[in-house]
């Protein structure tokens, strides 16, 4: 089968939309699949494309301090869609987004009669304040297009509207799922991330002292600086260097967690994927802080097939997290305090988690993933045209 897999996100950024759609194509092409890669242009190409996939790449303006590429939805970009998806006989449309590209190429799949598969990494999105809800509105509207007004934020608005849009919806978290239904989006197929297949359980450390790994954004809502403190609560409570912290990630908040980082803690700034696996080898759990934010972060994808346990905060989180997550009583830094300080003086509970990792790896494998996968984009062809 040949699948145009569409992104409007940079794959140079850390993000987990990227990294799924990117361990998607890599899966797809393993297993004898052809793969179209859609997305703004990278700075190195090489870098990012997985080996055996081909891509359309487009040239794309950057919103200033977010790096958020700007491709807007135009005849011109709709035309060259349709132009490379015939060409290329491909057969199905995945999209890993809802802006600019994604508008563009359900555009070119309905003119092509093909079926379009829709995966919402997020209805999470951080709210717009009020006075700058206009301007955004106005600036999604050139890239994609207006869309009904729906919610009170207009990102989760062309979220909606690119799910109504969409022959299958697909959400990798329950939780999500049942919000899209709340929110109006029809009945989302509930499929977990595809993991990297590169990525896979090894022994815990021997070390005695527990080893923690926190990898993501340097943004808020990730809530880094929460953590940060939990670990200073949690050493002063501890013997001296029981406790060992590895921060990887990049992002605003990066300087500010260097400066009241404390002792024991590394920060190693952004890391590849292959210093990610290198990171949880030697990592006794991981650590997700993010609460009422995520649907279903990588993070927790590649710690569950390396056979960590996650610290997390957010109990809506259950896929994996089930056998392998460790749920911190409370979401504040006290509470992740606590359950670090449990986890160095008994490491029972650590054991337990990676071996309920273990168990559970299957769900994020990639063949598992494609197992799913395909029948839904063998569904049925629409005939409608986006409006």
């Amino acid at each position: 089968m040949h699948i145009a897999l569409v992104i409007d996100y940079s794959l140079d950024l850390i993000g987990g939309a990227q990294r799924a759609a990117l361990n998607e194509a890599a899966a797809l092409v393993a297993a004898g699949h052809r793969v179209l890669l859609v997305a703004p242009r990278p700075a190195d190409p090489a870098a990012v494309l997985p080996p055996g996939a081909d891509a359309m790449w487009t040239a794309a303006r950057r919103l200033p301090a977010l790096d958020f590429p700007l491709v807007a939805d135009e005849d011109a970009l709709r035309g060259r869609l349709v132009r490379h998806l015939r060409s290329a006989r491909v057969e199905a449309v995945h999209l890993h987004s809802e802006f600019g590209h994604a508008r563009a190429a359900l555009h070119a799949a309905r003119v092509l009669g093909l079926p379009v598969l829709h995966t919402v990494h997020t209805a999470y999105w951080p709210a717009v304040p009020v006075p700058l809800r206009r301007a955004v509105r106005r600036l999604l509207a050139r890239i994609a297009g207006p869309v009904p007004r729906a919610t009170g934020n207009p990102l989760l608005d062309h979220t909606l509207a690119t799910a109504l849009a969409a022959d299958v919806v697909v959400s990798p978290s329950v939780h999500q799922a049942a919000d899209l239904r709340r929110l109006g989006a029809p009945h989302a197929v509930v499929l977990p991330n595809c993991a990297d297949a590169g990525t896979t359980a090894t022994p815990l450390p021997a070390d005695e002292r527990l080893h923690v790994a926190w990898i993501g954004r340097c943004v808020p809502e990730k809530r880094l600086l929460t953590f940060v403190r939990a670990v200073r609560i949690a050493q002063r409570r501890l013997p001296e260097g029981r406790l060992r912290v590895a921060i990887a990630g990049d992002g605003l908040l990066l300087p500010v967690a260097e400066r009241v980082g404390a002792p024991g803690t590394v920060f190693l700034g952004r890391v590849d994927r292959a210093g990610v696996r290198r990171l949880l080898a030697a990592s006794h759990v991981s650590a997700l802080t993010s609460h009422g934010f995520d649907n279903q972060p990588m993070t927790v994808v590649e710690s569950i097939r390396a056979g960590r346990g996650v610290v997390h905060t957010d109990a809506r989180l259950t896929e994996g997290l089930d056998r392998a997550g460790l749920l911190t009583a409370s979401p504040d830094a006290h509470g992740i305090a606590d359950l670090l300080v449990e986890l160095a003086l008994d490491p029972a509970r650590v054991r337990s988690a990676a071996g309920g990792a273990r168990e559970v790896s299957a769900l994020f494998a990639p063949e598992t993933h494609l197992d799913h996968l395909l029948p839904l984009l063998s569904g049925g062809r629409a005939t409608r045209l986006v409006a």
